[in-house]
């Protein structure tokens, strides 16, 4: 686990009750009542499986989807009441930055990796050209390239991983103070993927990030996250930190994830096949449920009610160290049998 104090101080990112749908005539809701925080200097993972809503929680925060209802507090500021010129004048500041999952995509091809970490300042108008070279050259090396060797070219000529770390250049060139990566690493190969994870923990130390890495791997985000938010389904099932959710987690889907995932299980006597509902099982009716509910194994009559999250674990502060500065130890959890699933094991 990583061994960065992640303080008690406010948050900076401070999401409630974000709800978000797609589509126009036929609204399908993608976040359901979503929220969380990440503070500065803190590793955020953001954990669930395709479809979960872990891409449209990023896309909402910068202000590229419009949320039907909810709060997305930065600094005490609410990101979801801003529009038109007072969203602009925001993004003009470089304070909330977001790299995609495919930077070959999200790069433009026929640009030189200077004109592209520069772009964000050149579009903002907020440095000099003297001053832009300056902060490219500098966010370059932070991410551990050479300008010099790598300046000139584009992004077809260099490598998966030197395109992932220009993406974060170009992310960190404005200077901000919250930085979402989503999926970073998925298309890397296992040299690569440790490179961009430690070059992720480096930069929320060195600059004081808040950082939120979205992910579908739970390996990717053991050894570098704070604290770890499960989505299902667009739902908000468990959070807490990272070590104490995988060593036990209270939600059956949580369980299922790591239980499925060697290379973090702690639970070595959990298996998938335990958690899982059995094969006879009479279908569990639309509509009108935990989301998770057709998928568990101990789902009863009560998960005919969605459960709302709640504090399993209240924050505990050692006796010498500061409350304002003690590590957030809270459990969250959305389950009607987060105290009870285990003893159904047999």
């Amino acid at each position: 686990m990583t061994t960065a104090t992640a303080t008690a101080a406010p948050p900076l990112l401070d999401i409630s009750g974000l709800t978000v749908s797609y589509g126009r005539r036929r609204r399908t809701r993608v976040l359901d009542g979503v929220s969380l925080t990440a503070r500065s200097g803190e590793i955020l993972g953001i954990i669930g499986e395709t479809g979960s809503g872990k891409t449209t929680l990023a896309r909402a925060t910068v202000g590229l989807v419009r949320p039907d209802a909810g709060r997305i507090g930065f600094d005490g500021q609410d990101l979801a009441a801003l529009g038109g010129g007072a969203l602009r004048a925001f993004r003009r500041t470089g304070q909330v930055q977001l790299t995609f999952q495919d930077p070959l995509r999200s790069l433009d091809p026929e640009l030189t990796v200077h004109r592209i970490v520069g772009e964000p300042l050149a579009a903002t108008g907020s440095a000099g050209r003297e001053e832009r070279a300056a902060r490219v050259t500098e966010a370059l090396t932070l991410v551990g390239l050479d300008p010099d060797e790598l300046g000139s070219r584009t992004p077809g000529q260099i490598s998966g991983g030197q395109r992932q770390r220009v993406s974060l250049a170009r992310a960190i060139v404005t200077r901000p103070r919250l930085l979402l990566s989503d999926e970073p690493v998925s298309a890397l190969d296992a040299s690569n993927r440790n490179l961009v994870l430690q070059l992720l923990d480096r930069l929320r130390r060195d600059l004081d990030l808040a950082v939120v890495v979205i992910s579908h791997d739970l390996s990717s985000l053991a050894g570098i996250a704070d604290r770890v938010a499960v989505l299902y389904r667009g739902h908000l099932v468990e959070e807490g930190p990272i070590g104490d959710v995988l060593d036990s987690p209270h939600h059956p889907y949580t369980a299922l994830l790591t239980a499925s995932a060697p290379s973090v299980r702690r639970e070595h006597r959990l298996l998938p096949a335990q958690l899982r509902a059995p094969a006879g099982r009479e279908p569990w009716p639309d509509g009108v449920d935990c989301a998770f509910a057709p998928r568990c194994r101990f789902a009863g009559p009560e998960c005919r009610e969605t459960p709302r999250p709640a504090v399993v674990a209240e924050p505990e502060t050692e006796p010498d160290l500061d409350p304002e500065t003690a590590p957030d130890t809270t459990r969250t959890v959305a389950c009607h049998h987060a105290t009870t699933w285990r003893a159904q094991l047999g």
